[in-house]
């Protein structure tokens, strides 16, 4: 009995390729093809679209934004504690130079103890020397914060030594 080559089963004129389990690439009539799971047929899939980029690329922004915040905030509040200790070392300074000579007086300031290098806070900006200090201290030490300016909230908060010490 002669086979009918127009009834020919299609395993016959696919080439299979080995593929993990449950996958199998073949060639039908010169289109390439994967064959997937139960039996679907789909066209093989490069890259990704741009809507996927999108959420990728939004998805980065949104992380480096938090990232970023965090890492501002830290560097201001390591600003904040600097200033602190630098005013904790100026004021040991005077109260030394008090016991050897008298204490400077609002317009000497702190040149007279430090010269031509007074140290500054973590901004730049010089220590508002100020004699007699609250409260029946000798003197008091104040940074004007970042803005540089009397008052302000946050970083631009006036620091005073007779409130941190």
């Amino acid at each position: 009995m002669r086979e009918n080559p127009i009834r020919r089963d299609w395993r016959q004129s696919a080439v299979f390729s080995e593929r993990p389990l449950g996958t199998s690439d073949f060639t039908v009539g010169g289109a390439r093809r994967q064959l997937v799971g139960a039996g679907r047929i789909l066209g093989s899939r490069r890259g990704m679209s741009l809507v996927e980029v999108m959420v990728v690329i939004a998805i980065i922004l949104t992380l480096m934004g938090i990232l970023t915040w965090g890492i501002f905030q830290v560097f201001s509040d390591s600003q904040v504690d600097t200033t602190k200790l630098q005013m904790t070392r100026v004021a040991e300074r005077v109260e030394i130079y008090s016991l050897r000579k008298k204490l400077p007086t609002n317009s000497d300031g702190l040149r007279e103890v430090f010269g031509e290098d007074v140290p500054k806070d973590s901004w730049g900006n010089d220590f508002v020397y100020v004699t007699p200090g609250p409260n029946g201290k000798p003197f008091d030490l104040i940074s004007l914060g970042a803005d540089g300016q009397e008052g302000g909230s946050g970083n631009d908060e006036d620091i005073k030594y007779s409130e941190v010490h």
